[in-house]
This record gives structure tokens, sequence and C-alpha cells, in this order.
């Protein structure tokens, strides 16, 4: 039983995975970055959204 279930204890490198493997290919890493963009992007929007309805509401 490991402390920390969600790490994975035997991870292979970038470098030793095989080149079909999903996590080997650019798309992959692509995804990954907009990913973050838009979940960046909707927390800047509910700012703004948040702020908005402040300002009309007083």
């Amino acid at each position: 039983m490991y402390t920390f279930p969600l790490v994975e204890p035997n991870r292979e490198t970038k470098s030793g995975l095989p080149p079909w493997h999903r996590k080997a290919q650019k798309a992959y890493r692509v995804n990954r970055v907009i990913i973050v963009l838009q979940i960046v992007a909707s927390l800047v929007m509910s700012g703004v959204i948040l702020v908005g309805i402040s300002r009309v509401l007083h």
C-alpha cells in the first residue's frame, strides 16, 4: 500500500516511451497546453462576471 495512491511508483521517462505511445506524441502536449489555457480563461471570465454583477447590484 502506498502513502500517496495517485502517484505511480514505476513511472517511465518521456525518452523511455515508444513513439506510438500517446504521451510521447506532440499532440498530447499541445492539447495539455490548450486545456490549461482554457482553465485560466474560464477563471478570468468568472472574475469579470462577478465584478460585473457586483457593479450592477450596488
